[in-house]
């Protein structure tokens, strides 16, 4: 296997992780990951735009987020390192990104191809396998959201985040959290203020 270059030794445990050993394997994803480097609220890709990669996350924060005819922005899920995002659903339909991706933090991420990550799939189990394991990981994420949105209230949705994916607490402004919860800021910040009062 060739030098691993610092800039590519996370993506490369991570691969390792997820049971990809395949020497040649690992150097193709590793020579065809791309280095960018992201700067607080600098936009990794904009909605409508035609880019079809999937993005290792090696530091930093990325949100996801739709915007509303109206011009509202909705949070759709927060990122941190050692996860892989993308626009999945555009590449598969060949289609531009129904949603953007922000820096929340400055960041460093690696961008694959995703034709890259598809033909591997076609010709290694392993990948097909990994495939299948990240779809189903992005369902059940989806799915436990879609469910907190539906059938929980303010306060257990708060509550929900801080069981779930409670790092966000810190590192994710205010009005992030509300529009990711579907609640006003000035909603949430009286539902802290209470819950920090029952304390």
């Amino acid at each position: 296997m060739s030098t691993v270059s610092p800039r590519t030794e996370h993506l490369q445990q991570w691969l390792l992780e997820q049971g990809l050993s395949n020497p040649a394997l690992l150097d193709h994803w590793l020579d065809q990951a791309r280095p960018r480097q992201l700067a607080r609220d600098e936009y990794l890709l904009q909605a409508g735009e035609q880019h079809h990669f999937l993005c290792f996350i090696d530091s930093g924060l990325l949100r996801l987020f739709y915007v509303s005819p109206e011009g509202k922005e909705r949070n759709k899920a927060f990122y941190t390192a050692g996860h892989l995002v993308g626009p999945v659903s555009a590449a598969l339909s060949d289609g531009p990104a129904p949603f953007s991706i922000q820096a929340l933090e400055p960041a460093e991420v690696l961008l694959l191809p995703y034709p890259t990550f598809t033909e591997a799939s076609a010709a290694h189990p392993e990948v097909a396998q990994l495939n299948i394991r990240l779809l189903s990981l992005a369902f059940v994420r989806n799915e436990q959201r879609e469910a907190m949105l539906l059938t929980c209230n303010a306060e257990q949705r708060y509550r929900w985040l801080l069981q779930h994916e409670p790092e966000l607490q810190d590192r994710v402004p205010q009005h992030h959290i509300a529009s990711y919860l579907g609640v006003d800021a000035v909603s949430l910040s009286r539902l802290k203020r209470k819950l920090r009062d029952q304390e």
